[in-house]
């Protein structure tokens, strides 16, 4: 399916890609002038060595326009090579500027034009709404951003490098040899579409046998991406045989593959060599005919022969060039996919920015379901307030992360309202209403810098010491420093030099620096150890006191205190309550209670809480 099928906003034409062409004119338009002086150049190239024939070796005279700027070719011949071999060396000397000159334009064109192009999808990326991200593939957002916007570099070089420069010389070359000797012309032009064909056959086995072997490749990096991934749990399982085994499997099919793509390639060349020469043989027998009969001289022979030779080059770089122009038109696509993709959030051109916020939420009769899909969320409806901490609970699925989402607006409901302090969130500055919200997830997300500056993402223009003072009155200081380096410990990517807890404080310290009214918790105790969850804890009561707190949970001990408890099941809110009022009724949330206790019990842990039958309730 191609991306206008997929994706209505994305316009029928690629007249869009001027837009980022546009500014880049000035270069590329003195490197299109460039490149025609090149080709202007590389067809006078043979000349010297035609006259160098002619006239100083065969001592004929200069042509009439000449004879007055060169030396006399039978008086001062020697002064007349040496004007030539100096000319060459000029003609060559201008080649190299030129070419330098001109490939840098291009190559610098190209290069602001990706940057402009990358900057303006990655921001893009970044606005997009979470359904947006949820459907797509990190890796394909990668390739986009990266290979495929490279590849309109590579097709402003191509193209303005090599294509207008090779189709300027090549033009250059048919109508001096035409105008020269139209009929020796003709038969050095006419190899020339037989070396074309060889080249585009051989490039089409080659492009497919390549394609191949990228696909193997592919999947073999992927293999062994997951395996080292998982390498604990190789060896916890001693399968490192068997993955090797596998990785042996699919390095053999690579090896396979890449012998058929070797021998096209061995065969290419010579293919390509014992057509040149079968050619220049043929123009070169013919050329001889031409200068017996008086047609033409030596020297102009030599210099058919040279263009021939100049023709051979154009004829492989245009080759390449169609398939450059191939690539980059599938990769134009392919952003313009996501470069035109439209939120599905999006602010109101009269989005109010209040001057505070208190962090009083409501949801009001909410109806929310992902497109395409059924509704997850029905008819939801409660209040959060500062000081206050609602728990939301239930089974997987159930849509208590949905509902977290819908008070940041990474979605709008279906049906029913969000309100921000009284207003209706879609009526709000979108950066406003995010600056309300603090995240702490159950897999804080840590980026790879010192542990302050990941303490600082949570506010923008925040130092060092707000980090530490962030930390302190959250009461995850002690923690920190015993990290080595501290606060300027270095964190790996995704923080896995981390315990799960050292990660967490992280998170709750960023949250604190942010300073929001609205906290949402998403299990922050999940997956600790009983003295770390205790310092936790502690450490996300200081962090929602006087602020607007809402925590997700399946551990039920974790919200046993909240204010108030939802309990969802099926998308709907089924029972609500204190945590004593819950177990009390016969319902979803005694029944949870209740496994996990038996749960827990069974595993002889010490530390349950919960009363494990409803006579003990009573």
């Amino acid at each position: 399916m191609s991306a206008r099928s997929e994706n209505p906003a994305v316009p029928a034409h690629r007249r869009w890609i001027l837009c980022y062409l546009a500014p880049q004119w000035r270069s590329l338009g003195v490197g299109t002038v460039t490149m025609a002086m090149r080709a202007g150049v590389l067809t006078l190239v043979p000349w010297p060595l035609k006259f160098i024939v002619d006239n100083v070796i065969y001592k004929k005279s200069l042509p009439p326009a000449l004879a007055g700027l060169l030396p006399d070719a039978r008086t001062h011949s020697v002064a007349l090579l040496g004007v030539l071999c100096l000319l060459t060396l000029g003609l060559g000397l201008a080649d190299a500027l030129l070419d330098y000159a001109g490939s840098r334009l291009f190559l610098d064109a190209g290069q602001r034009l990706v940057f402009a192009l990358r900057h303006d999808l990655f921001a893009h990326l970044q606005k997009l709404s979470m359904d947006f991200h949820r459907r797509h593939r990190g890796g394909d957002l990668m390739s986009r951003l990266g290979g495929d916007v490279q590849k309109l570099q590579d097709l402003v070089t191509a193209v303005g490098g090599d294509f207008i420069q090779h189709i300027l010389v090549m033009g250059g070359i048919t109508a001096i040899m035409l105008s020269v000797d139209w009929r020796y012309g003709l038969v050095v032009l006419v190899s020339i579409p037989v070396l074309f064909v060889i080249v585009q056959v051989y490039s089409g086995l080659l492009r497919r046998a390549l394609c191949r072997v990228r696909q193997f490749e592919g999947d073999l990096w992927s293999m062994a991406q997951e395996v080292l991934g998982s390498v604990q749990l190789v060896q916890a399982y001693g399968r490192e045989h068997h993955e090797e085994r596998r990785f042996a499997a699919c390095a053999r099919k690579i090896f396979r593959v890449s012998s058929d793509t070797n021998d096209l390639q061995a065969q290419f060349s010579p293919a390509l060599t014992l057509a040149v020469a079968a050619a220049t043989g043929l123009i070169a027998w013919y050329g001889a005919i031409r200068v017996l009969d008086g047609r033409i001289t030596a020297g102009e022979m030599l210099v058919f022969l040279a263009y021939f030779r100049s023709l051979t080059a154009p004829t492989r770089r245009i080759a390449k060039t169609a398939r450059i122009v191939g690539r980059a038109s599938v990769a134009v696509e392919r952003i313009a996919e996501y470069l035109f993709e439209a939120p599905s959030v999006v602010e109101s051109p009269l989005a109010l920015v209040p001057r505070d916020c208190t962090g009083r939420i409501e949801f009001e009769d909410v109806t929310f379901g992902y497109k395409p899909g059924p509704n997850i969320l029905k008819d939801i409806s409660f209040r959060l307030e500062a000081g206050k901490t609602v728990a939301l609970v239930g089974p997987t699925g159930a849509g208590k992360s949905t509902i977290a989402g819908l008070i940041s607006r990474f979605y709008d409901p279906v049906l029913g309202r969000v309100l921000l302090d009284g207003r209706d969130v879609r009526g709000l500055n979108l950066g406003f209403v995010r600056r309300q919200v603090a995240l702490v997830l159950q897999e804080p997300v840590i980026f790879r810098a010192s542990v302050w500056e990941n303490i600082c993402y949570g506010l923008e223009g925040a130092g060092r010491d707000d980090a530490i003072r962030a930390a302190k009155a959250v009461g995850v200081d002690e923690i920190i420093k015993r990290l080595t380096g501290a606060y300027d410990c270095i964190i790996s990517e995704r923080g896995q030099t981390l315990s799960g807890g050292q990660r967490q404080c992280i998170s709750i310290a960023r949250a604190m620096l942010s300073n929001a009214p609205i906290v949402i918790l998403d299990e922050p105790s999940s997956n600790l150890d009983a003295v770390t969850e205790r310092r936790l804890m502690a450490a996300v009561k200081r962090l929602t006191a006087n602020r607007a707190a809402l925590i997700i949970a399946h551990r039920l001990k974790t919200v046993s205190e909240a204010d108030e408890i939802l309990v969802l099941d099926q998308g709907r809110i089924v029972q609500r309550g204190g945590h004593a009022q819950l177990l009390k009724e016969a319902g979803v949330y005694e029944r949870l209670w209740l496994s996990l206790a038996g749960g827990a019990a069974a595993s002889g842990a010490g530390d349950v809480t919960a009363v494990p039958s409803r006579a003990r309730i009573a």
